[in-house]
C-alpha cells in the first residue's frame, strides 16, 4: 500500500469514527510522529484541525435537518459541553449554532479530503467515479458566443480556497440575491473572474440568458476552446457545494498533465438538474503566439514549411528563447530531439536563418553530401571556420532548394525513417 492511500484511509475513518492522533496513526500503520507529517503534507492541515472542521461540517448539517437539542449535537461529535462546541462552531464560520439553526446560510466547510486525485489519471472523454460525483473532461470549442445577464460581487479568499477555509459562503449570497430578482431558472452560470480595475480582488458573477431589470451585469462566454468538466453528484446541493472545488483541483491536475494553460475565467453552468458543467478557456500558449508573431515578421512561407517539417517529422515543440550571443543577437527558436539539437532558427525582417551544428560525428558523411547541396550552401560551409571539432553553419534560407538542403543537414544529426538523403 502506498502512502498516500493510507492517509485516505485515516480521511476516510474519520468521517465515521472520533478516534485520537495516536489511534489514527494506527489506522495509516505509522508512528504518530511521521503520520502527522505525512497528513498535514498530503491533506493540506494537521490531522487534528481537519477532523475537528470535518465533525463541525457534519454538525452543521443536523442543526438544519434535525430538531436535536444543540448539546445532543455536541456531545455526538465529541465536543465536552455546550460552550466548546459553540466556541468552536463561531471560530470555524462566524456565528453561533443557534444562529445558524435560526438563519440557515450556506457555509463554506473544510471539504473531505481527496488524496487519490493527485494520483488519478483522468483520461479524456472517459467518466470517472471519484468521491461520491462523476468526473468526465472533454475538449470543446464555443463556436457562437453567450451572453448572460445577472449581478456580480466580491468574493473573499474563504469562497476561493477550495475548502481549506471556512465561513459563511458569498457565492451562495450572490445567488440567493439574484434568485429572488429573478425566480425563473433556465441555464445558469455562475463566473468567477477577475476584473481589472481591482487587481486583487475576485469577482463572481451569477445570472442567465434572459435579461431584465433585476440583471444590471452581463458576461458574454465568448468563442474559443475550452475545456469542459462535467460533474453529476447525488443531489442538487452537493453539486453547488464541494462538487465545485473539487472539479476545480481535478481541472488544474488534467490541464497539467496535458500542458494545457488555462484563460483568464471559469465559468459554471447549470441546467437545475445534479449535473454541471465547468468551462475553462484555454489560453493561447506564449510560445505559439511568439511563433505567430514570428511568422509575420519573416512573411515567408518556407519558414512555417520548416517549422511544420521539424514538429511533424521530429515530435518536438519548439522552445522561444532570447539570445545575447554576439554570433547572433535576439530571440530564436530551438528545435530538440532527445537531448540533442536539431537546428536553431532566427527570424529577421523578411528572412530567417537556420542554424545546424556539424560535428565529428557528422563531418564525415557532410562532406559526401556537401556536393549535392546548393552553391550558395556549399560557399558557406567552406567559409564556416571548425571550432572544438564543429561546424555552426548559419544558412539563411531563401529558397526551397536551401530549405531543402537544411533538412539534408538536420537529417545527419538526427536520421529519420524513411527520410531519403539525396547523395544515396
Amino acid at each position: 500500500m502506498q502512502t498516500w492511500e493510507a492517509i485516505q484511509r485515516v480521511v476516510d475513518v474519520i468521517e465515521t469514527d472520533d478516534l485520537s492522533i495516536e489511534e489514527l496513526a494506527g489506522v495509516a500503520c505509522l508512528s504518530p510522529f511521521y503520520f502527522q507529517r505525512l497528513f498535514a503534507r498530503l491533506v493540506g492541515r494537521p490531522a487534528g484541525e481537519y477532523a475537528r472542521l470535518r465533525k463541525l461540517a457534519r454538525a452543521s448539517e443536523l442543526l438544519t435537518d434535525t430538531d436535536m437539542r444543540i448539546l445532543d449535537i455536541a456531545m455526538q461529535f465529541g465536543f465536552s459541553d455546550h460552550a466548546n462546541f459553540t466556541r468552536a462552531f463561531r471560530e470555524a464560520y462566524g456565528l453561533s449554532p443557534e444562529e445558524y439553526r435560526s438563519h440557515p446560510v450556506r457555509l463554506n466547510h473544510c471539504m473531505k479530503a481527496d488524496v487519490s486525485v493527485q494520483h488519478t489519471s483522468l483520461e479524456e472523454g472517459v467518466a470517472l467515479i471519484a468521491d461520491d460525483m462523476v468526473v468526465q473532461v472533454n475538449r470543446r470549442k464555443l463556436e457562437k458566443p453567450r451572453t448572460f445577464y445577472g449581478i456580480e460581487g466580491i468574493l473573499p479568499d474563504s469562497d476561493l480556497s477550495g475548502g481549506r477555509e471556512t465561513g459563511i459562503s458569498a457565492a451562495a449570497l450572490r445567488w440567493e440575491e439574484f434568485h429572488q430578482a429573478c425566480p425563473t431558472r433556465k441555464t445558469e452560470i455562475g463566473v468567477l473572474y477577475m476584473k481589472q480595475e481591482r487587481d486583487a480582488c475576485a469577482t463572481y458573477f451569477v445570472g442567465n440568458e434572459q435579461p431584465g431589470e433585476g440583471n444590471p451585469c452581463s458576461f458574454t462566454l465568448p468563442v474559443g476552446d475550452y475545456v469542459v468538466c462535467s460533474l453529476e453528484t447525488e443531489n442538487f446541493e452537493d453539486l453547488i457545494g464541494c462538487a465545485i472545488h473539487k472539479a476545480m483541483r481535478f481541472m488544474r491536475i488534467w490541464m497539467k498533465q496535458h500542458t494545457i494553460e488555462c484563460g483568464t475565467f471559469s465559468a459554471e453552468l447549470y441546467d437545475g438538474t445534479s449535473s454541471m458543467e465547468l468551462w475553462i478557456p484555454v489560453a493561447e500558449n506564449p510560445a505559439g503566439k511568439q511563433m505567430r508573431n514570428f511568422s509575420q515578421q519573416v512573411n515567408s512561407p518556407l519558414f512555417e514549411s520548416l517549422c511544420s517539417y521539424l514538429e511533424e517529422t521530429y515530435q518536438c515543440k519548439p522552445v522561444v528563447e532570447f539570445s545575447k550571443c554576439s554570433m547572433q543577437y535576439g530571440w530564436n527558436i530551438k528545435y530538440k530531439k532527445g537531448g540533442r539539437s536539431l537546428c536553431t532558427l532566427y527570424p529577421q525582417d523578411g528572412s530567417f536563418l537556420a542554424l545546424v551544428v556539424i560535428g565529428q560525428r557528422e563531418a564525415g558523411e557532410a562532406e559526401l553530401l556537401l556536393p549535392f547541396l546548393t552553391e550558395y550552401v556549399q560557399r558557406v560551409f567552406a567559409q564556416t571556420k571548425t571550432g572544438i571539432g564543429q561546424k555552426w553553419l548559419m544558412i539563411e534560407v531563401t529558397s526551397t532548394a536551401v530549405l531543402e538542403d537544411v533538412k539534408q543537414l538536420i537529417a545527419l544529426r538526427r536520421p529519420t525513417k524513411g527520410m531519403v538523403v539525396r547523395w544515396v
